[in-house]
């Protein structure tokens, strides 16, 4: 039995001294290829510096490029494992056109293998030409437009129309971008079953570009909220547009007005804040027999206005 075991000892020995001498071999063949200077094609991440400060690239700009690189395999390897980023100086730009320029690569070889180490060579680039439109990086203010669904109990409303602080955004960009932006939305916010005073913290909903930047992230959304009760007052009206030869007689002589108010603001409106006049001349060009009562300056503390009567009947006499 014991000389079963040493034989069986002994094999697997010489199973793993061979292993053992394979990967050895493997790993010496690995060092002497990678010692060796190959050519092969390598990407690298791309980083524009020295641009103007009244500048800013109007679109998106290459950020990887691709080139054939003559080094040797521990170098091409690392190249491949970790990315190597290499500038590309703007002012060496080309014009084209107003706005638009290019960048040779291919022509600035030796400069940008200095940014390599010195046994590499960056043979040729496979991109021989970038386009880039450049432009002025300008400041404009647009409008916040509110995008909620806000919801009242019953009886309830806003007392003063609902304000944003700040109403309007100035935004930071390439003049490109810029021009197409008109306004700036909110995020969406639901507010139900209103019955108390809005103050809330509403989010901006930026643009997906990084180039942007903005005088504000949020604004604050306020509004005063009572709960609204029907009022009602008979004012006498002014009959306006008159020929100064007619006399008129109208039926009747005043008009109920109903109107609906929040309780804190109920006993402010009185007879002298609601100036309501019918117009002559618009029933003498719509060819009616009537007038039709309008409150002049409707005060912001009242809503749902409506008239009793709505027709004034009149009578002239020359």
């Amino acid at each position: 039995m014991s000389v079963r075991n040493n034989r069986q000892l002994k094999a697997n020995l010489k199973v793993r001294m061979f292993f053992v001498f394979l990967i050895l071999t493997i790993v010496v063949w690995m060092l002497i290829k990678l010692s060796k200077s190959y050519s092969a094609e390598i990407v690298f991440d791309v980083e524009y510096v020295n641009l103007p400060k009244d500048k800013v690239f109007q679109t998106d700009v290459i950020t990887q490029v691709k080139a054939s690189v003559y080094s040797t395999g521990f170098n091409l390897l690392k190249y491949k494992f970790k990315r190597k980023k290499l500038q590309f100086d703007v002012s060496n730009l080309a014009s084209k056109s107003e706005n638009k320029y290019y960048y040779l690569p291919n022509r600035h070889l030796i400069d940008l293998k200095l940014q390599l180490n010195d046994v590499s060579i960056i043979e040729q680039f496979s991109r021989d030409t970038i386009f880039i439109i450049l432009g002025l990086n300008l400041t404009k203010k647009v409008p916040i437009e509110l995008n909620a669904d806000i919801q009242f109990k019953l009886g309830y409303n806003f007392v003063d129309a609902i304000k944003m602080t700040p109403d309007s955004i100035e935004i930071i960009g390439p003049e490109a971008v810029l021009d197409t932006i008109d306004m700036v939305l909110t995020d969406r916010i639901e507010l139900i079953d209103i019955s108390t005073a809005i103050n809330e913290t509403v989010k901006l909903s930026t643009f997906d570009n990084v180039k942007l930047t903005y005088s504000t992230p949020n604004i604050i959304l306020t509004a005063e909220v009572d709960k609204f009760t029907e009022g009602s007052l008979t004012v006498p009206f002014e009959i306006v547009n008159l020929p100064a030869n007619y006399k008129i007689t109208t039926f009747p002589k005043e008009v109920k007005i109903i109107y609906k108010v929040g309780l804190k603001n109920f006993n402010k409106i009185t007879t002298q804040n609601l100036h309501i006049v019918c117009d002559f001349k618009e029933s003498v060009d719509n060819d009616l027999n009537y007038m039709t009562p309008r409150l002049q300056e409707q005060s912001p503390l009242i809503s749902s206005v409506r008239f009793i009567p709505n027709k004034i009947e009149y009578l002239i006499e020359k």
